[in-house]
């Protein structure tokens, strides 16, 4: 099963989609999210928002702080500001079409 993923900065939501894991910088150490994670509210400190898909991390976010709600279902980041943007996502590969 996935967990919900949003990020929010003061100016706009930055992010929201389906995710395998989700690990935060929090002040008091790095908390990895799934799905069913028990409730919580965190601190987090500056530092890398890494998101895994099939145990391999396809995204990193850089924020400056903020907070984090968990639930079992979703996990809500309220960051500060936001270092580096997420990328887009990369177009479909081309190795599953056939050769010419």
């Amino acid at each position: 099963m996935k967990t919900s993923l949003e990020i929010v900065t003061p100016e706009k939501l930055l992010l929201s989609q389906e995710v395998e894991m989700v690990v935060l910088p929090g002040v008091e150490g790095e908390l990895g999210v799934l799905y069913a994670t028990a409730p919580m509210i965190i601190a987090l400190k500056e530092g890398a928002i890494r998101i895994y898909e099939s145990d391999r991390v396809i995204q990193e976010i850089q924020v400056n702080g903020g907070f984090a709600e968990i639930t079992p279902e979703r996990c809500t980041v309220l960051a500060t500001e936001v270092i580096t943007e997420p990328a887009p996502a990369a177009p479909p590969s081309r190795r599953d079409s056939p050769a010419a």
